[in-house]
């Protein structure tokens, strides 16, 4: 803790104490943010983790086939029959908003390939191109959780990194000041209320004397 070099003055406690109210109340939603980003945080990491699960069993399903289809007729027909496919795709990319934060939702559609080889070329091969399309909706999926996991593991760090410096720098250095604010401010309290004593002591002192002399000329 640091006390701020400030004047220890009723103007001075009035304006630490309305920052220190500030900082209290920043604190509490910061801390409220961060438990919810926490929250928000762990539930997206278990569903990336489903997501990449399901992407490495379709990746590992649509290369067997792709092996299996090698086998069968050649690397050099699949990559002759690969430059005849034409599948139309959208990928549409949107952003919506959670706690001041833009995660991105990502809206993969392809049309549903139909037999390209099967009738003139190799049926293997349809199934190469089936199982890689089926497996890009699921890793369209696992992009837009990965992402929102990045995103939010960020803004947590951010939100703690704030939460750590209202905690351990800036509310104990503002209640020390105000501490050695308020200490100052009754320590000029008592001596003024001495000093009032005395003058008040030898006013009366003073006019005591001057009765007696008043008396005493008499």
């Amino acid at each position: 803790m640091a006390k701020l070099n400030v004047s220890p003055t009723k103007s001075s406690y009035l304006a630490i104490k309305r920052n220190l109210d500030f900082a209290a109340q920043g604190y509490d939603l910061l801390e409220q943010k961060r438990q919810i980003l926490v929250f928000e945080l762990m539930g997206r990491v278990e569903s990336a983790r489903r997501a990449q699960d399901v992407v490495d069993e379709k990746i590992a399903t649509a290369f067997e086939a792709l092996a299996e289809a090698q086998l069968a007729v050649g690397s050099a027909q699949l990559a002759a029959e690969a430059t005849a496919v034409n599948v139309e795709r959208r990928l549409d990319i949107s952003l919506r908003s959670l706690m001041g934060i833009e995660l991105p939702s990502i809206d993969y559609e392809a049309a549903k390939p139909g037999v390209q080889f099967g009738f003139g070329g190799s049926a293997r091969s349809d199934a190469v191109m089936l199982s890689f399309c089926d497996a890009l909706d699921s890793i369209a999926a696992l992009a837009e959780t990965e992402n929102a996991v990045f995103r939010l593991a960020r803004e947590v760090r951010r939100t703690q990194r704030r939460v750590n410096a209202l905690e351990k720098l800036f509310i104990p250095d503002y209640t020390e000041t105000l501490q050695y604010i308020t200490e100052t401010l009754e320590e000029r309290e008592r001596e003024g209320f001495v000093i009032m004593k005395m003058v008040k002591a030898r006013r009366e002192a003073a006019r005591s004397a001057s009765v007696s002399s008043v008396v005493s000329g008499q």
